[in-house]
């Protein structure tokens, strides 16, 4: 009997196990716990689930460079990811974006509801990691509606590019990407704030009151920023009524900053996550173009290490 009792009690610990590792791996897919907060647990999930590839999707205009920051991440002084491929939005489909655990969308302006969708499908749905960048997807598909509508049953209001909507005789489609980033997108800096001719500092980049974030850890919490007029980054405001929307790192202008038509706020957020377990980060201002006009190495190679293993929870 007492045999039996130790075998009984074996065959339910050997159940609570593997009950415990499939919660990890679920936990771990959508976000909820980091790899890296375990030890070795990283090698497991990856041996199981694939190495990480990275995807930087691009379009034909925006903000960004992607052979560059390709060069970055695979240069083995920086970080030396072994798989980041480049692909044109125009290739990209759903199904291909499974392949890959982080994908990277910048320099790529215009871009339909359709694509939009499938973004956010490839983390809501796929568990993926996206990183968005500058002014991606804020010029909208030709079919789409460009006016704000303003009318009696919550059909929405277009004052944020991100906001789409698309109108046909059979259907009314809404897509709330601005919600998904928690951002709206109000103008590139240059664009709306007078810049230089020349590399010149809007202010000092801050990091978030703790200095911890998997983004920015170990950054030094004030750098200065100086940015080229021909590399430009994006401004955006956080939207009041998302609640799982973070500023990581921001830009200090030192006051208020009057722009063409309007006032811009004192602070501005340069990076940002959304999203359950923080699977969505956006970056206002590529980091190509920080490490490209800014003579801070280390700050460069430090915030391109915290981006790929940071998103990978690592």
């Amino acid at each position: 009997m007492v045999e039996l009792d130790v075998v009984d009690i074996g065959f339910k610990l050997f159940g609570v196990i593997i009950l415990v590792i499939i919660l990890l791996f679920f936990l771990t897919w959508s976000g909820i716990v980091r790899c890296g907060d375990i030890p070795y647990w990283c090698d497991v999930y990856e041996t199981v689930m694939g190495s990480p590839r990275v995807l930087i999707v691009h379009g034909d205009s925006g903000l960004g460079n992607p052979d560059e920051l390709k060069s970055l991440l695979t240069d083995p002084t920086k970080v030396g990811v072994n798989a980041v491929d480049v692909i044109h939005l125009d290739r990209v489909s759903s199904g291909n974006l499974q392949r890959y655990k982080l994908v990277i969308v910048e320099n790529a302006k215009k871009m339909s509801i359709d694509q939009l969708s499938m973004f956010i499908d490839y983390v809501q749905i796929g568990g993926g990691r996206l990183i968005w960048v500058g002014d991606a997807g804020t010029e909208r598909g030709d079919d789409e509606l460009n006016e704000s509508i303003d009318v009696n049953d919550d059909r929405l209001k277009l004052d944020n590019p991100w906001a789409r909507a698309r109108e046909t005789q059979t259907e009314y489609v809404v897509l709330n990407f601005d919600e998904f980033l928690g951002l709206k997108y109000v103008g590139n800096y240059c664009a709306e704030i007078m810049c230089a001719e020349e590399n010149f500092s809007p202010g000092i980049i801050m990091t978030e009151v703790t200095g911890s974030h998997f983004l920015i850890y170990g950054l030094t919490p004030a750098l200065e920023l100086k940015i080229n007029p021909q590399r430009d980054f994006a401004i955006v405001s956080q939207l009041s009524n998302i609640s799982n929307s973070n500023i990581v790192l921001s830009l200090d202008q030192g006051s208020l900053k009057q722009g063409k038509e309007k006032q811009f706020q004192r602070h501005l957020p340069i990076i940002a996550t959304s999203g359950l377990g923080e699977k969505i980060a956006y970056y206002a201002y590529p980091l190509e173009y920080y490490c490209k006009d800014n003579n801070t190495p280390n700050a460069c190679v430090l915030l391109l290490k915290q981006m790929f293993y940071g998103m990978l929870g690592k």
